[in-house]
């Protein structure tokens, strides 16, 4: 079958462009229960809500007062339940799971009364390095069954993860992994499309325990972490959990400027051909904090947009976790006729990653 040159361009341009990932079921947890009964599933709703809640906002709330008298209640806040068990390759039967499905209205709700700002679900892509004390590489994508713990692991953290197969792996790479070299290792990162870059480096075993010592990198940004768990996957929670925390708080330092609602002009040149085009106006109109997309005028190569977004600096970040627009400059402009004042004009170049 023959793909016209039209479609496969679009199709290059869709696989090609990376960006912020935006959060798969956010309003579903699955919670280990060691039956059916209705008393484990009280349990298990209680910790379900709490998890749903740290993952939309990325926060620690543990020790929150008002999320936990809500706990006390959580299955008011369920809108649907369904219980699943797992099996090994080889038959296996392994524990049951409560899938938990949350109201989203009763979430945001409770967020907003508790005073808990909601993360938006456009997150950055975190690519995850992990080698232990022989230096051998543990977060590796063709390691089927690893790479989707680590990804579950992830995303029920509402982080996004990104992992590398071993053939993009060499020594250099896993001694810089080893000595947590972040610098060393963001452009790999940048290469392959992450907003940022966590390395782990990490001891012991489920019978004896884990230690881990971490470095989470986001541009000039570096956070380490230390923990312990008795188990891998309870590590990569702990870390996890961790890296939303201190993800969520980048985001949210960053926007403490915005004033509310207000209207955007963006350019953006070099865009050549209907693809790029199109890749641009899906990421805009997919974007939490845009309000809606008011137009967009193509003059040569070069795109002019109109937007209403809920707040200027609260979209500068997100926009930025967009690789294929480079930030230029702001032009100032004048009072347009209709406007009650100047829209900033915010000056963008469409760069590699997007299809020229």
């Amino acid at each position: 079958m023959k793909i016209s040159s039209v479609v496969a361009l679009f199709l290059l341009c869709c696989c090609s462009v990376v960006h912020a990932v935006r959060l798969e079921q956010p309003y579903a947890v699955d919670v280990p229960v060691a039956s059916q009964s209705a008393e484990d599933r009280v349990v298990a709703e209680r910790a379900g809500l709490l998890q749903v809640l740290e993952k939309m906002s990325g926060q620690r709330l543990d020790g929150n007062t008002q999320i936990a008298a809500a706990q006390n209640k959580a299955e008011n806040f369920v809108a649907q339940f369904s219980y699943l068990q797992d099996k090994t390759a080889d038959g296996k039967t392994l524990g049951w799971r409560l899938h938990l499905v949350f109201q989203q209205t009763a979430i945001e709700k409770l967020l907003r009364d508790a005073g808990i700002a909601v993360w938006p679900l456009d997150r950055p892509q975190v690519l995850l390095l992990m080698v232990d004390e022989q230096n051998r590489l543990l977060s590796a994508s063709d390691d089927e069954t690893a790479a989707t713990t680590m990804r579950q692991v992830g995303l029920a953290r509402g982080v996004p993860v990104l992992l590398l197969d071993t053939t993009m792996i060499d020594v250099t790479t896993t001694a810089s992994v080893q000595s947590l070299d972040a610098a060393a290792l963001l452009p790999l990162a940048i290469q392959r499309g992450a907003n940022a870059l966590l390395l782990g480096n990490v001891s012991g075993s489920d019978a004896k325990g884990w230690l881990g010592q971490w470095v989470l990198r986001a541009g000039e940004q570096e956070q380490q972490l230390t923990e312990k768990a008795a188990t891998l996957a309870a590590l990569l929670d702990a870390v996890m959990r961790r890296s939303a925390e201190w993800l969520s708080n980048s985001y949210r330092n960053s926007v403490t400027t915005d004033t509310g609602p207000a209207a955007l002009r963006l350019q953006i040149d070099d865009v050549r051909s209907y693809a790029a085009f199109m890749q641009l106006r899906q990421y805009l109109e997919q974007l939490d904090t845009v309000e809606r997309v008011r137009g967009m005028q193509i003059n040569g190569s070069t795109v002019m947009v109109d937007l209403d977004v809920k707040g200027r600096e609260s979209f500068r970040n997100l926009f930025a976790l967009f690789k294929s627009v480079q930030w230029k400059e702001e032009i100032a402009s004048p009072v347009q006729e209709g406007e009650a004042a100047a829209v900033p004009v915010w000056h963008y170049l469409w760069i590699d990653g997007g299809v020229q």
